[in-house]
């Protein structure tokens, strides 16, 4: 799933069940990717089968919740993005 800051502020991304922040510049695009191995449905932890993501947007803000057994966050390029990523105050802040 692509998240896009089309805000002139930072929009923070939170990647639930983890609870990792990532924050995003004005203009950027991160990618959020949701897998499941568990056999079965392709995502258990979801009430439709083929629901990969719940997501919820206030102002500022854009919660992603990975239904599959591993959730992360990367650039358009692949390279994932640790948590705390740019976060107003630096890591340790949040």
């Amino acid at each position: 799933m692509r998240i896009t800051n089309d805000t002139d502020e930072l929009l923070e991304l939170i990647l639930e069940p983890y609870g990792s922040d990532h924050w995003l510049l004005p203009g950027e695009t991160f990618m959020v990717w949701s897998v499941d191995t568990s056999g079965g449905r392709p995502f258990s932890g979801t009430t439709h089968a083929y629901e990969p993501f719940e997501v919820e947007q206030r102002p500022g803000s854009v919660t992603v919740h990975s239904n599959g057994n591993l959730g992360y966050v990367t650039d358009l390029d692949g390279n994932e993005i640790d948590c705390a990523h740019r976060r107003p105050g630096g890591p340790g802040t949040g």
